[in-house]
């Protein structure tokens, strides 16, 4: 194994030449673009923080872009190399980062992708920015309080991760569908964004569990105040079974599962 380089100048420029460092930079342009961004939103004032929305997944397009590249280093224009890239999670995410780019801004889309970029900033700030200012063995009295930051960081990711990812499962069927729903209805956004949505949380039902979870507590929930309800009119009663229907149907089209998990 090689030597720990011994200053902390070669330390941080070997960090920096790393594609994960720019995975970092693209998480943290995703984290502070939306940071700037909310306040617009919270003063419904959404078209005058566009250009941080628009940043925001440009960052996120980074991040992805670089998982991507190190999961596809050579593309093949082969019909069976293709559909296995365009089904793997991280391309998914990367693709709707692309749509959320050019689209009109809206909160529910940042949300997911920031979690993602927050749990990912700080992991990577642990497990590798920390170390290359503070190496094991440092004589630095610094380094002691940077090894206890670095496992509370641990800790604290280890307890909050799951129920982060379940929050991101709700928002993504409630939140950004619904939002895309209402918009199309309103004629804010496109008619088929819905469309394209609906298709990405078809990979994502595959792919987490969460998600898989959060449409089976909506269900249950839309089933008990629907099904047996005296109150609800038949034809509402038959339209909401077949509505129920139409998209277990399209849910459980055959996905073919990717062999790494997202980013």
């Amino acid at each position: 194994m090689p030597a720990t380089p011994s200053t902390l100048s070669t330390r941080l420029q070997t960090l920096v030449k790393g594609p994960q460092f720019v995975w970092w930079l693209g998480h943290l342009t995703m984290l502070v673009c939306t940071a700037f961004y909310i306040p617009y939103w919270a003063t419904f004032n959404s078209k005058a923080g566009a250009h941080w929305y628009a940043r925001a997944f440009l960052g996120a397009l980074v991040s992805y872009g670089v998982v991507v590249y190190k999961s596809f280093p050579q593309i093949k224009f082969e019909a069976q190399f293709l559909q296995s890239m365009l089904v793997e999670e991280n391309v998914q995410y990367f693709l709707m980062a692309i749509f959320w780019w050019r689209s009109t801004p809206m909160i529910a889309p940042l949300i997911p992708y920031a979690v993602f970029a927050f749990f990912n900033a700080i992991n990577y700030t642990r497990t590798s920015i920390l170390p290359a200012i503070f190496p094991a063995g440092s004589t630095d009295p610094k380094a002691s309080h940077a090894a206890g930051l670095s496992r509370k960081i641990q800790t604290w990711s280890e307890k909050n991760h799951g129920p982060a990812m379940a929050l991101v499962a709700y928002v993504e069927v409630i939140g950004v569908m619904g939002s895309l729903i209402l918009g199309a209805i309103t004629f804010q956004s496109s008619f088929l964004s819905p469309i394209v949505y609906a298709n990405f949380l078809r990979f994502r039902y595959f792919f987490s569990i969460h998600t898989r979870n959060a449409f089976a507590v909506i269900r249950a929930r839309l089933d008990a105040k629907v099904v047996g309800n005296p109150k609800i009119h038949p034809q509402v009663l038959k339209a909401y079974e077949i509505a129920r229907g139409a998209i277990t149907r399209f849910g459980m089209a055959a996905v073919q599962q990717p062999a790494t998990p997202a980013q």
